[in-house]
This record gives C-alpha cells, sequence and structure tokens, in this order.
C-alpha cells in the first residue's frame, strides 16, 4: 500500500476529520424519493460508499480517503436532485472588474455559461471547457465559445491568456494538480489566475460541523491559504491574494447565534419544537451575538474565497 501524501503540499503526517456514508448522505439529498437515492447510491458504487476526511499537518488541506471522485453518472443524479449555485455569483464580478475590456479570458468548468455571459455583458472576450457535452450544448446554444474538454485527458493547447478563472471546480477533482498544470499550459507569461472554492471561513467550516454538500463524493476537497500557496508554488503559481466573499450583518448574526454551544444543546434537546420559543431564543442572544461578529468572529465570511495566482 503507497503512503499517503498531501495533494496539495506533499505532506505525510495527517489526522482524521470525519469519516463519511455516501448512503447516509443521500437520504440528506432527497429525503422523501428512495428511488433517487437509490440511483445516487448505485453510480456512488462505482467508486466508493465509504470516505474518511483527513487533514494534512502541514497545510490544513483537507481531503478524502480513496481521493476518488465520482462518476458524471453520480453527478447527473446529484443535480438532478439539488439547486446549488445562483446564475449570478460574486466571485465573477470580482474577477470582471480587474480586467480591461480588450483582454481576454479562459475558463475550466464552464458549465452552462453564467460567467461567460457575464463576460460578454461587459465586453470581455472569454471561453471555456467542461467535461459535460450537455452543458457544452448549452452554452452553444447561447452563442459563448465553449469547448467538451476532460482536463485528466487533455492539458495542452496552441492558444495562451493572459487571465483564466475556475470557479468551484478545484474541490471536486481528485487531482487537484491537474488543474494547475492546465492552467500552467495555456498561461502567457505573467498570466493571472484565479480560483474559487467554498470559503474556510464560511460559518459551517468556522464552526466545525458537518455539511454534506462539503464531503466526498461532492466535494473531494477542502481549501486554505497554506494549501493554495504550496500547491501553486509546485507548478510555477504565486499566491498574490486570497479574498472572502462579505457576508451580511444579519447572516454573520444568525449564524454566531444558531451555531453557538447554548442554541446546539436546546436544539438537541428538543426544545425548539415550538418555533416562537426558537425565535425568543435566537432574539435573547442577539445582542451577545453582535459582540462575538465585532470581536472573536470577526473573520467569518460568505460562501466563496478567491485565491489570486501570478506567474
Amino acid at each position: 500500500m503507497s503512503e499517503l501524501v498531501c495533494p496539495a503540499c506533499g505532506w505525510t503526517g495527517f489526522e482524521l476529520c470525519e469519516s463519511v456514508d455516501v448512503r447516509e448522505q443521500h437520504k440528506l439529498y432527497a429525503p422523501d424519493d428512495l428511488q433517487a437515492q437509490e440511483n445516487l447510491n448505485s453510480a456512488a458504487a462505482e467508486t466508493s460508499l465509504t470516505y474518511q476526511m483527513q487533514r494534512c499537518r502541514n497545510c490544513r488541506l483537507e481531503f478524502g480517503q480513496p481521493l476518488s471522485a465520482p462518476t458524471a453518472t453520480w453527478y447527473h443524479y446529484a443535480y438532478r436532485t439539488l439547486t446549488l449555485y445562483p446564475q449570478a455569483r460574486w466571485e465573477f464580478q470580482e474577477v470582471i472588474r480587474r480586467i480591461q475590456p480588450k483582454e481576454s479570458i479562459f475558463e475550466f468548468g464552464c458549465g452552462s455559461g453564467s460567467f461567460l455571459i457575464c463576460c460578454r455583458e461587459q465586453g470581455v472576450t472569454a471561453s471555456g471547457i467542461d467535461f459535460s457535452q450537455d452543458a457544452v450544448d448549452h452554452c452553444w446554444k447561447l452563442g459563448l465559445s465553449a469547448q467538451q474538454v476532460d482536463l485528466n485527458e487533455n492539458a495542452a493547447s496552441a492558444e495562451h491568456f493572459p487571465h483564466m478563472v475556475a470557479f468551484h471546480v478545484l474541490e471536486h477533482l481528485d487531482r487537484p494538480s491537474i488543474l494547475f498544470e492546465s492552467a500552467a499550459a495555456r498561461a502567457t507569461s505573467d498570466a493571472h489566475f484565479w480560483i474559487s472554492v467554498p470559503s474556510d471561513r464560511r460559518p459551517t467550516r468556522y464552526y466545525k460541523t458537518r455539511d454534506f454538500l462539503d464531503q466526498p463524493p461532492h466535494h473531494m476537497s477542502r481549501w486554505t491559504p497554506e494549501a493554495f500557496e504550496e500547491i501553486g508554488k509546485r507548478f510555477g503559481w504565486r499566491l498574490a491574494e486570497t479574498l472572502y466573499e462579505p457576508i451580511s450583518l444579519r447572516s454573520a448574526v444568525w449564524s454566531i447565534s444558531v451555531y453557538s454551544t447554548g442554541y446546539r444543546r436546546w436544539k438537541e434537546a428538543g426544545r425548539f419544537q415550538n418555533p416562537g420559543l426558537e425565535k425568543f431564543y435566537r432574539a435573547a442572544s442577539m445582542p451577545t451575538a453582535l459582540l462575538r461578529r465585532v470581536t472573536v468572529d470577526h473573520k467569518i465570511s460568505g460562501f466563496s474565497m478567491l485565491a489570486h495566482f501570478v506567474r
């Protein structure tokens, strides 16, 4: 059996974060649809029905073992069951506003073209690739420039770009290095590369609570700025900055209240069966939550974080 190695920094020291039973997880995907659960279980069985999440002691990357992403069939069933991402994302505008209209940009994992459309509206020349032919077909219908490409099969490119992006792609890959290799193959000498992933400061991660959508097989890894810096160095990319999606005061205070030790104890004890009591508890805890927001919990962020790499 080969030695376990961190896919970001190459370190060999780890600690176990959690164990994931995929069949139990699928009950949360479709709690009232047994057929959907069975379809998901059958598709997941082609890779693994159990995972162990390991945390690297060096860069703090968390990743699943086995590090085996699910098949396209699993994603087909999962995304028919769940509605996950909005059409407009915070990170889209964070990138576009840093690009001159005459410049070009390339997207890994363009999906149905939401970012490409934003670029077109801002006068930015954009193209992309995706592993899903259905997604690429949708882009074509919208008049967008997209190709069906599997990163694991084709890293080379004849065209080079000054800007590249990958929005919520990295956490799905069982070989994260392929994204950085593919970007290097398409980069100009002074290229910028932007990668967004779920934030390591969003409430579920900040308070270390289980989130079935942030576990394998949906997400194979959970990233930190330290892990970004380490994997970037290995492939000629320097981490220039890490940006965090803002969170509204209302959402932050709500999160601080419901993730507090007292709230969770009351919930586990079944005291919130009366919705009025639950609302009263949160209202009573608001002054404390507000104080925590501006002091010990000031780092809480919104959903995404955006890493900006340069050559």
